[in-house]
């Protein structure tokens, strides 16, 4: 699957596109100065040629390469970035170009935003990308371990036995541990300022549950004066991964996304309810005692608590509502483990 992607387009075909061809040359003036008035109507276009009612835009900011950036927003999550203008950002054939960029959490929300599968809706992308001669400049791809069949031990032992030496050099490494605490490893083989970089993490303990043998392998790449990133990396990515580190040839296929979202809001849910039960049990027990085991007054108390606003990772209740009452009442040790392990 898809986790990052970054690539620059040409702008003036794009506006031309949009029925803009006769205010270009006003439009680009004015983006290369100081003012930028046009910066909302130029990110408004952008985003409706690409993700066409998805994403909310933030307000136009100064850039540092490209004179404007505006962000792309789905509630209060930053999911991407816009960016243009500027007398920099020409290419060396005269193409005045933009940049877009989606987030892991962008790339999700783009692929679940219809009915299509993986490879038709990053077509429809690439398609619209190709057509405004767009240069990827950075794609993440990543594969998922779910079981834990090829944990970070297992990464780190392949390493050391040369299963990622190119051209018989061993590529720098490093590992983040989390020293027992089960908060997630990461390893990392290559440099992020190279070409390429491989990240093995325990993604469902980032997430937040300390029992989950989920595991993510992700290749990082970027564009260079000798490497060019192909589109055909966005519908089948697969074979790219797996032709840049071979001993991933366990990768089998396409992430699916509905078992990733699935696993994230297991975690999310596990944590909220640990965090609630340490933080708030002795309030609820109080609570208990004041309605005198009375359900209806017990109720009140509960909801007179309550606040509209619902938590960064729930913003749809009913996806967790099952979920939720699972976890609330199952036994507490299948939450927190043993004791001496909290």
């Amino acid at each position: 699957m898809i986790d990052w992607l970054a690539a620059s387009f040409d702008l003036l075909s794009l506006l031309q596109a949009r029925g803009l061809a006769d205010d270009v040359s006003a439009i680009l003036d004015d983006l290369n100065g100081p003012v930028g008035a046009c910066a909302p109507a130029v990110a408004s276009a952008l985003a409706d040629h690409f993700f066409p009612d998805l994403f909310a835009l933030g307000d136009p900011s100064r850039g540092r390469f490209y004179n404007w950036r505006v962000a792309l927003r789905s509630g209060d999550n930053h999911v991407g970035l816009l960016e243009f203008g500027g007398i920099n950002t020409i290419r060396q054939d005269g193409t005045v170009t933009a940049r877009l960029e989606l987030t892991g959490d962008g790339c999700r929300l783009y692929e679940a935003s219809s009915g299509s599968d993986h490879a038709q809706r990053w077509s429809l992308l690439a398609s619209l990308l190709g057509a405004l001669d767009a240069r990827l400049t950075r794609v993440d791809i990543a594969a998922d371990d779910f079981t834990g069949q090829y944990p970070v031990q297992w990464a780190i032992d392949r390493y050391n036995d040369g299963a990622f030496d190119k051209r018989g050099q061993r590529p720098k490494a490093r590992l983040i541990d989390d020293m027992g605490n089960r908060t997630g490893k990461t390893f990392y083989v290559g440099s992020r300022k190279s070409e390429q970089q491989l990240r093995v993490y325990e993604k469902g303990r980032e997430q937040g549950d300390p029992e989950s043998p989920w595991v993510r392998y992700e290749g990082e790449f970027h564009a260079s004066n000798r490497r060019e990133l192909l589109l055909d990396m966005l519908i089948d990515p697969a074979p790219y991964l797996i032709g840049a580190y071979p001993v991933l040839d366990f990768v089998g296929g396409i992430g699916e996304r509905l078992r990733i979202a699935t696993e994230k809001l297991v975690a999310n849910c596990k944590r909220a309810v640990i965090h609630f039960r340490r933080q708030y049990g002795p309030m609820l027990n109080a609570m208990l005692h004041a309605a005198g085991g009375d359900e209806a007054t017990l109720a009140r108390l509960v909801l007179g608590t309550a606040r509209q606003a619902l938590p960064a990772w729930c913003p749809r209740p009913d996806d967790a509502a099952q979920l939720l009452t699972a976890i609330l009442f199952a036994p507490v040790g299948h939450i927190e483990g043993q004791k001496g392990q909290e």
